[in-house]
């Protein structure tokens, strides 16, 4: 019996400090070319997490530690970096933007950085848009391809998947300092390979899959 009330003790007060949980100690590039420049700014902030796992982290707005005041940066900032992690503003990916949200960047590299979400872990991080514009419908049904922009792993899980363009902004469309983070979908696939026909081929059998992307991505930043 003692056991198993310390355990349900211990979910509980763990179920608690996962709500409103205050933390602190992130480090901002708030745009794109302070990443370039590696200028890193820690400008003493805190916020309340909302929701998080290894994945994303959700929060409250950030607040200076010794003023209470909203840090206005920190919260239109590019990049969080916070426990040796590197962090992507979710305010920047396209058709799944979400607010006061950062996901983890998984592959960091000279050329792109790439973030992918588990459709059903991660759920609180994406916010859901339709993807496909016109022109890739066109080009999926001209390639004999079904247009996606969810990817399984050879596990079965579904993801959705970012790719950031870190050598060069990709920002065409306004004076903000940041590359967005692009959707991965087929269009761009087949964009990077250059319509490499075993691709296609993989697409056309929906055997292309999230190892796939990383693989390819992590080929790119060592060219």
């Amino acid at each position: 019996m003692k056991k198993l009330f310390f355990f349900c003790i211990l979910v509980i007060s763990n179920f608690y400090l996962g709500q409103d949980q205050k933390i602190k100690g992130m480090e901002f590039y708030y745009g794109f070319s302070d990443y370039k420049k590696d200028s890193l700014v820690n400008p003493n902030v805190y916020a309340e997490v909302k929701s998080q796992n290894e994945d994303y982290i959700k929060m409250s707005a950030f607040r200076f530690i010794d003023t209470d005041k909203k840090a206005k940066k920190a919260n239109n900032a590019w990049l969080m970096k916070y426990q040796d992690n590197l962090y992507f503003s979710m305010t920047y990916a396209s058709f799944i933007y979400s607010f006061d949200t950062f996901a983890k960047v998984n592959v960091i590299g000279k050329k792109y950085f790439l973030i992918y979400l588990d459709e059903t872990k991660d759920r609180k991080a994406i916010s859901y848009n339709n993807p496909y514009g016109g022109s890739l419908v066109g080009l999926a049904i001209n390639a004999g391809l079904t247009p996606k922009s969810a990817w399984k792993d050879k596990k079965g899980n579904s993801y959705k998947v970012l790719l950031v363009d870190v050598e060069k902004s990709n920002n065409t469309f306004d004076k903000r300092d940041v590359s967005f983070g692009f959707i991965v979908d087929t269009k761009l696939i087949l964009k990077l390979v250059d319509n490499d026909p075993e691709v296609i081929s993989k697409l056309k059998d929906n055997k292309y899959y999230l190892e796939d992307i990383i693989d390819l991505v992590n080929k790119e930043n060592n060219k």
